[in-house]
C-alpha cells in the first residue's frame, strides 16, 4: 500500500475562536486525520491575537500543543510558541503562523497561559489550519 496522508478538508477553512482567560484558554482541537507517512510539515497553523488594551500588565504565552488521541496534549516544540507582552497601551495585535513539524501527532491546538497579568483581558484569539 502506498503512503496515504489524508485530511479532514473541513478542517482547511475550520477557525477556532476562542476569548482570551486571565486563568488560560485552548483553541478548538484540531484533527489532521494522520494514516501512514505524510507531508504534515507543509501544513501551517495560523494564530491571530486581538488587540488587547485592557490588560495593565503581564505577558500572554501562546503554545502549539499535540496530542495521538486528542485527549492528552504536550509541547510540540518549545521553540514554536509566541508571546505578547504588556507595553503601553495594552498588548498589541498580531498574527503568526507556525509550520507544524514531521513529528507532530494526530491532534493539534494552541494553549494560551498568562504569567502576572493585570487586568481583564477582552478580544478572542483565532487559529485555523493551512493546508
Amino acid at each position: 500500500m502506498a503512503y496515504e496522508f489524508n485530511r479532514n478538508i473541513q478542517d482547511s477553512a475550520y477557525t477556532s475562536s476562542v476569548a482570551i482567560a486571565a486563568a488560560g484558554a485552548n483553541t478548538a482541537t484540531f484533527d489532521l486525520e494522520q494514516v501512514i507517512g505524510g507531508d504534515v510539515e507543509k501544513v501551517v497553523f495560523e494564530l491571530s491575537l486581538p488587540l488587547a488594551a485592557s490588560i495593565t500588565a503581564g505577558t500572554y504565552t501562546y503554545t502549539l500543543k499535540d496530542s495521538p488521541d486528542g485527549t492528552t496534549f504536550t509541547t510540540l516544540d518549545p521553540v514554536i510558541a509566541t508571546t505578547q507582552a504588556y507595553a503601553s497601551g495594552g498588548l498589541a495585535a498580531k498574527t503568526v503562523r507556525f509550520r507544524l513539524p514531521p513529528i507532530t501527532k494526530r491532534y493539534v491546538r494552541i494553549e494560551q497561559t498568562s504569567a502576572s497579568s493585570a487586568g481583564t483581558p477582552s478580544g478572542s484569539m483565532v487559529a485555523k489550519l493551512l493546508f
